[in-house]
């Protein structure tokens, strides 16, 4: 579970899970620069300033020891917390990057205008971003962060553009065989429960 930020905080990365016995964290980033995390560097960790001590890449994660987690046991209660900074403490982006909190909920268009859903999720990958974007009725649809799929966006106006390229197109959602035929049973016990009872009803004497 993932931990909500004050109003005045911005989201750079989350807790995944422990790492090691000294207290290492492993965190995903929601920042596009890891020096955020440089040792020495002040975050806030659920709203409690702390203090970096290491740092080091791995995959596509970081792993960062913080001065408040002594030992193996503290990191692993750590799993979804969040680690934020003020929003003032922002520093300015190139025109082609923005900051995950920029770009969640987001309604996100096709380029003929046609609405696809909701940016719910941004998963990290060493190569790129990838937006999930959610709609009812239809399957998640994971588009990746690049130029020639993002189009415009306009984090004021909370829209996004993008080109659906070959293997990208959305599909309704669909009910597995499988599944389908656990609802016909449970359907049909339901149905055969029901006709028992009235039947033991009408048996009883009045």
């Amino acid at each position: 579970m993932t931990h909500e930020p004050a109003d005045d905080q911005v989201v750079v990365g989350v807790i995944t899970g422990a790492w090691g016995l000294g207290g290492d964290v492993k965190v995903e980033l929601h920042t596009s620069s890891p020096v955020r995390f440089s040792p020495g560097s002040q975050l806030f960790l659920d709203g409690r300033l702390v203090t970096v001590q290491r740092m080091r890449v791995h995959n596509s994660h970081i792993v960062v020891k913080l001065d408040v987690v002594l030992d193996r046991n503290k990191a692993e209660t750590l799993g979804g917390h969040i680690l934020t900074i003020p929003e003032e403490q922002l520093q300015p982006l190139p025109d082609d990057q923005f900051y995950h909190f920029e770009l969640l909920d987001m309604a996100v268009y096709a380029d003929d205008d046609t609405h696809l859903g909701t940016l719910s999720e941004i998963i990290t990958t060493p190569g790129n971003d990838v937006y999930v974007v959610q709609k009812a009725g239809f399957r998640d649809l994971l588009l990746p962060a690049l130029a020639s799929v993002v189009l415009d966006v306009d984090v004021p106006g909370k829209r996004m553009k993008v080109h659906l390229i070959e293997g990208l197109e959305q599909t309704k959602a669909t009910v597995s065989k499988r599944r389908r035929r656990a609802e016909r049973r449970k359907a049909s016990a339901l149905k055969s429960a029901a006709a028992a009872a009235t039947q033991k009803n009408q048996n009883q004497p009045n």
